[in-house]
């Protein structure tokens, strides 16, 4: 269903759509992307991605939108549900799926870094690993005080989707990194902010409001301003490409192995 919201500079209608996993609307020059239920899942479908990608494409044309705040609520896409995805598609030997999920996780997050839009991410509640990776490619980064992330790829004896390993050891330095990655299952938002994954608590009950007010306060500034400076920003990060080319294989090469097969 479509709802028409302004025209963008080629005189056609900015819609919002409306889905059971994802919304989307724009409020004065923020663009509001909220997604829920079982994302990762829905990432893994190809129907699905796509349909969120031509939303995205048709979007980013429009000179109307200089900031996109995505909002998050994974309270059921945690733990149990990365655990149970993975060991369901290897002991069915159904990699096409798994395929799919880091294939389109890493063009995800180059486009979070490629976009010439400061793009917030505001989560709470359960966070696996993957979604905190894609967060960490965002700009500016939001947390409820109910916010817990985990690492659900311990247990399994995976590593992390989405560059996790790529961007910890470059935030925090290898040691932190390697405590993060390894030692930690959990990550409350307090420690969360202590060691730089996210900018901002704020209590949950205020997380809309809270995020809505810093983009739209983002949203004043330039876009030829935010083009130059997030060129800058991420100058470090081309060889990120190369980065996910490796986790692929890596991972790969853990789902095929025989310790991962006397899991499932």
């Amino acid at each position: 269903m479509y709802k028409i919201l302004k025209e963008d500079q080629y005189g056609k209608q900015l819609p919002s759509r409306r889905f059971w996993f994802f919304s989307a609307d724009l409020v004065g020059q923020v663009l509001q992307l909220r997604f829920k239920n079982n994302l990762m899942e829905h990432l893994a479908s190809l129907e699905k991605r796509d349909l969120v990608s031509g939303f995205a494409e048709r979007v980013l044309k429009s000179k109307e939108v200089k900031v996109i705040l995505v909002s998050s609520d994974f309270n059921q896409a945690g733990c149990e549900s990365y655990t149970k995805f993975f060991l369901e598609k290897s002991q069915h030997r159904d990699m096409l799926d798994i395929h799919r999920l880091y294939n389109i996780t890493s063009k995800l997050v180059l486009g979070i870094l490629g976009i010439d839009r400061i793009v917030i991410h505001a989560c709470q509640n359960s966070v696996i690993s993957l979604f905190l990776n894609i967060s960490l490619a965002c700009d500016y980064r939001i947390a409820a005080d109910n916010t817990v992330f985990c690492n659900p790829y311990i247990d399994l004896g995976l590593i992390p989707l989405g560059g996790g390993p790529y961007f910890l050891s470059k935030m925090l330095g290898t040691g932190k990194a390697w405590e993060i990655l390894l030692l930690q299952k959990d990550i409350d938002a307090q420690k969360a902010l202590d060691l730089g994954l996210v900018d901002k608590i704020v209590d949950a009950i205020d997380l809309e409001t809270t995020s809505m007010d810093i983009a739209q306060k983002f949203a004043q500034n330039h876009i030829s301003t935010v083009t130059g400076l997030k060129k800058l920003i991420n100058f470090s990060k081309r060889d990120l490409e190369q980065y996910f080319e490796l986790e692929k294989q890596e991972i790969t090469k853990i789902l095929y192995s025989n310790d991962f097969s006397e899991k499932c």
